[in-house]
């Protein structure tokens, strides 16, 4: 094998390698992943709408809900069925903070969520996150810190499923 081949080759080997240790792995091939994300802009502008047309009203939440200044920490509202189609958590304090905006579709998953947080350290996370109907993640964009890889759905101290219902967990 001559020199510029074997070069050649080793170059290529690499860059596979390389490639393959950089590249993330998919689990939804493209056209489907296409389709949920539509799914999910027409979810959340369902959502929105409902919430500028006046068709989303305002759930009642626990009062553990209630920040330093008696100011709402969470905020859930409704469609006419009862079912929360938009939670809206935020905490801030002078040395961290916490945000998540939730939009449901009509049966009650979570379907768009957008969530940031910082600690002593710094930001933690800000990132969006899109959901197909059966719960799995087919979108995701932003910033992670290293080792804040947990999903929205499962945050800790920042329940989803608890929150729609008007109970904050701190």
């Amino acid at each position: 094998m001559t020199r510029l081949a074997a070069f050649t080759l080793t170059a290529g080997l690499t860059a596979a390698v390389a490639s393959a240790a950089t590249t993330p792995t998919k689990t939804i091939q493209p056209a489907v992943q296409s389709a949920a994300r539509v799914a999910v802009a027409r979810e959340t502008a369902q959502v929105r709408l409902l919430q500028r047309s006046g068709g989303l009203k305002a759930v009642k939440v626990t009062g553990s809900c209630a920040g330093r200044d008696n100011i709402p920490l969470l905020k859930v509202w409704a469609d006419a069925k009862g079912t929360p189609r938009l939670v809206q958590y935020q905490r801030f304090y002078p040395d961290n903070s916490q945000s998540f905006t939730g939009y449901y579709d009509a049966a009650g998953r979570l379907r768009f969520a957008k969530a940031s947080a910082s600690g002593f350290i710094g930001l933690l996370y800000n990132v969006t996150t899109e959901y197909d109907a059966a719960g799995r993640q087919v979108a995701e964009s932003g910033t992670r810190r290293p080792g804040w890889n947990q999903e929205l759905q499962r945050l800790p101290g920042l329940n989803p499923d608890l929150l729609k219902r008007g109970i904050c967990t701190q």
